[in-house]
Parts: structure tokens; sequence; C-alpha cells
């Protein structure tokens, strides 16, 4: 009788209770890069459930049927299966989607066992720019990377902005509890995709990078490091390397210090590499000459505080070229008291330290220019040749690049293109100027003393045959808070371009910590004479960059 007069309600209420209304979602879309190699993609799986009270067959026989399909035992079917009481049990998940057409064949054939297809995020390449690709939560939302910064885009297709007929709700099935019994099968019935983005990246040389890296960070027993490979005339990154890194797809189980972006992170002291910097003010303010004369005190120049300012090795008078040339921390900070602390200060920031570079990654440091802020005898002496500041090592690269772009600060940039599934062209990055840093005339004439530094000065070991590069090394002396500088702790920097004539590739190598405190003429220097060698070899196969003046595309 109460079936009678009530079934309808009955079944009403029922299916209310059983059916819960999703929105379509969107399939996240590809990270490629340049050359359309796949870096993260989702993955197509399977996963077959059951209702064990929904189930007609006898649990043996259903164990049976399923433990050759599912590749599970029939006990451990079976002890899923015996549960009654339970409305919804998992019988094997996230199973290969080429095996779909045997699941369903058997399944479909079992009266409350059914399967669904779903998604994960799969990252064909492993560790390779891993800190660049980022990942995806379990809510598969990016977190960190590409992921992140472009999770927007990857991730488009809310059913709140498609037309009605695009946006029709599918439903799972409940039980009275609200536990689902169906999960609908969202991504095998197509739906809405994403917008893919294509990196400026280039693998192969992505590849040259992490692998001379890691090679140079355990040659010299180094505690991290970093290298980046940029464009010079259009601020495309064309690799990013960090040691440690990880495994994408093992990204919980990861340490979380092989986690971080030290190229746009780490923030340290440049040390003499920041020379540049210095030099690049005093010519172009014409306070000197490549051919001005100081005085290096023979390698050791005390200051009234009691601080003593040392050279590597000792030295009469230089040239600003020579002073370049054999890193004088001597040369350069006499020759800098030329400027006031305003002009340095300016200088420096409009080689883009203090401020964020812009790259299109999240979690970007600033650095710091305390030195600037503090500005007594120490810091006035110190600054010049990079303590007293810190920078990330994407910064001091943009630095250097400036030099290579006849003076021009762009903005770095990992984003191509954004197209949709069909490839289709959407969205398009191109080169982005911010400002004039230094004249032409004051580039060219940097450029020729940092050819100087790999022809004669320390820079000797990144030499690459057949091109003429133009570098600057740079070893910092490491500080602990409170202690100030530590003894037999540096960090080692090499950073430049090729050719010199008509750059190509700016490169930076940071490495933390090498064993011993070598120089970075022994440590990165050679690091990046690899580096730059195999890239160059592999350019020069390719038609990747049309050959352009920066004034193309830069107003003077």
């Amino acid at each position: 009788m109460i079936q009678y007069v009530h079934g309808p309600e009955l079944r009403d209420r029922s299916e209310s209770q059983r059916n819960v209304q999703v929105g379509s979602q969107a399939k996240r879309a590809k990270i490629l890069d340049r050359h359309g190699s796949i870096f993260a993609i989702n993955q197509d799986l399977v996963s077959v459930y059951a209702d064990p009270k929904a189930v007609r067959e006898k649990p043996d026989d259903v164990a049976r049927k399923l433990a050759p399909v599912l590749n599970v035992s029939e006990g451990r079917l079976l002890s899923v299966l015996k549960q009654k009481k339970r409305r919804f049990v998992w019988l094997k998940r996230n199973i290969e989607y080429q095996r779909l057409n045997g699941i369903r064949q058997v399944v479909n054939n079992i009266y409350g066992v059914r399967y669904r297809t779903h998604e994960t995020r799969a990252y064909p390449k492993d560790e390779l720019a891993c800190h660049i690709i980022g990942y995806t939560n379990f809510e598969n939302r990016g977190i960190d990377g590409i992921e992140h910064q472009y999770d927007a885009y990857l991730s488009t297709g809310d059913t709140n902005h498609l037309p009605e007929s695009e946006s029709k709700n599918r439903q799972i099935t409940t039980d009275g509890k609200r536990r689902p019994i169906r999960p609908p099968q969202l991504y095998q019935q197509g739906g809405q995709y994403g917008r893919s983005v294509v990196l400026t990246l280039d693998e192969y040389i992505q590849h040259i990078a992490e692998t001379e890296l890691v090679a140079g960070c355990q040659q010299w027993g180094a505690r991290s490091g970093t290298a980046i490979v940029m464009h010079s005339k259009s601020g495309e990154i064309l690799a990013l390397a960090n040691h440690p890194n990880y495994d994408l797809n093992h990204y919980s189980k990861s340490k979380e210090l092989a986690k971080r972006n030290r190229a746009i992170w780490t923030q340290y002291e440049p040390g003499s590499v920041f020379k540049i910097v210095t030099a690049s003010a005093l010519i172009n303010e014409k306070l000197m000459s490549p051919d001005s004369l100081e005085y290096c005190e023979m390698g050791e120049y005390p200051l009234s505080n009691g601080h003593v300012i040392n050279d590597v090795k000792p030295n009469g008078w230089l040239t600003l070229s020579e002073i370049i040339a054999k890193s004088s921390n001597i040369g350069i900070l006499k020759a800098a008291r030329r400027l006031d602390k305003e002009p340095l200060e300016a200088y420096t920031r409009r080689f883009g330290f203090g401020e964020k570079t812009g790259i299109d990654l999240p979690y970007e440091q600033v650095g710091s220019l305390r030195g600037f802020q503090k500005w007594d005898e120490y810091s006035t002496a110190s600054v010049p040749f990079g303590q007293g500041i810190s920078v990330t090592p994407i910064q001091m690269l943009n630095a250097i690049n400036v030099i290579a772009t006849n003076g021009i600060l762009l903005q770095p940039y990992l984003t191509r293109q954004i197209i949709d599934e069909e490839g289709i062209l959407l969205e398009r990055s191109y080169p982005k100027p911010i400002r004039r840093v230094i004249s032409a005339e004051t580039a060219e004439a940097m450029t020729q003393m940092m050819v100087g530094v790999t022809e004669f000065g320390g820079g000797i070991r990144a030499r690459v045959a057949g091109y003429t590069v133009a570098g600057k090394t740079g070893t910092a002396q490491k500080a602990d808070r409170g202690k100030g500088y530590v003894e037999g702790r540096v960090i080692a920097t090499f950073a430049g371009f090729l050719p010199a004539d008509e750059p190509l590739l700016s490169i930076i190598v940071v490495v933390d910590e090498p064993a011993d405190a070598p120089l970075s003429s022994q440590v990165t220097a050679p690091m990046f004479q690899k580096i730059a060698t195999e890239a160059m070899r592999y350019l020069s196969q390719q038609d990747l960059f049309a050959r352009k003046s920066t004034a193309s595309y830069v107003k003077k």
C-alpha cells in the first residue's frame, strides 16, 4: 500500500538523494616547449567501483570474472565485495586507459559494478624543467611554476561562462548518505578544453643546462646551483635549471629544498660580477674611460674603520678595463668614489636590482639594496664590488643582458604562445623593453671590457671555440647573520653573452658553496663554457632566431 500510494513521491525523493548535480569540468590543457614537445598533459585513467549491496551475483563469481581484467587477486576482490553494508567500494583505481574496452566488456554485464574514467596530471619529462613547469594539486589546480602562473588559461572551460547548450549538468549517482555510486565519465564524453601554453623553453638546451649544472655541482660538492640561458635580443628564456631538482611525477615524495626555484628565489650577494654595473655608471657619466688609470695599492687597502679590502693578487696601476679583467676590488672601489651614493644607487636600480624582473613565474623575489640604506665607510667601499646588496640569478643575468642589448633592459619571459586544443594561435608574446639604462656607446665599451675578461683575465676558462665571449667572474663570500663573512663559504658566478659582436645567448651559472671555496674562474667559468659550446653548436644547426639588431624593436 505504501509503495502504491506514495510510490512517485518516494521515487522522486530517492532520486534527489541518489543524484547530485555537477557541472562539466574542463580538460586541463598541455604545457609544451617551443617545438611542441609535451611537458605536462592530462592522462586518462579508469577506476572500477561497486555497490556491494546491489550486486546480484555471488561475490565469488564476480571476483572470478573481475580478477583477470583488473589484475587484482580474487581473494582481495572477494573481501571487498562481501562488505554488504557498504554502498560504495573501490575495486581498482587508476588503471591505464588502454584497458578500458576489456574492462567495459566485463563490468557492463555485472549489476552493481561500474567504472569511471577520470584524469591525472602527467609529466612525460620527469624532472626536466621541473622548476619551470610546476605542479598541480589533487584538485588539478596549479600550485607552482607555469601550472600556477597560467592556471586560468590551462583550466579554462568553466561552464558558468559557456552557452546554455554546452553547459548541461551531468549527474553523479549517490547512496542515501550522498556517497557517489555512479560517478560521471566526464572526460570520456568530451567537454571543454583549457588553453595550452607554449613556452620559449627549448628542450635540448634545457637538457644541456641541467646536465652540465648537475655535473659541475657534483664535481665541486656544491650545496646547490642555477643555470639560465636567455635569448639576448628578446629576453626569451631558453633554459632555466636548478640543482637539486625533483621528479614532477613524485612531487609528494620529493624534498622541499629540491622544489625551490632558486633562479628567481635565491637572494645572494653577487660579488665581482656586479662590477659591471659600477663600471657602466662611471663610463656612462663620462667620469672614466676604459683606459683611465687607478692605483690598486698592491692588493691591500685598509679603511679607517679597521676593515682591510684585499685583491686576490697584488696590482699597481691598472686601467678600468684591466680592473674589470683582473677583478680588482680595490681598483673598482677607488674608481667608484668619483660617483656619489645617489647616482650609483640610481644606476643599480636602472639595471633592474631592487625590483622584480617580471618573469612569468610565481614567487619571484626582489633582492635587497640594504647597503645603500646604511652607506657607511664599509658600504661605500664594498657595494661597488657587489657586497652589501643581494640579487637573484635572474636579476643578475638580466642586468648583464643590458650590455648585450646595447643598453636596454628587457623583461625576461617564458611563455611564447597560448593556443587552443586545435593548435590555433590565441595569444603571442613579444619582447618587452623596460627602459634604456646606458647609452649604446657605453654598452659597446663595456662589451670590449668584458671580452678582456675571457681573453686575458679571470674568465679564460669560459672561452668558446669559434666565438668571442663577453663575461664576468664573481666569487662572493657568504655571511651568517650576526657573524659576518664566513671563511671557506662562497657563491661562485659567471655571467656573459656570445657572440660578443652580435649577441645570441646570455648565460649565467651560479654555484652555492663549492667545496674549499675555489674561485669562480675555476668553478662556474668552465660550466658556462660547456653550456655555451653545446648550445651554440645546436643553434648553428637550427633556425630559431632571425638575426635582428636591438634597435629593430627598442626605442633609443
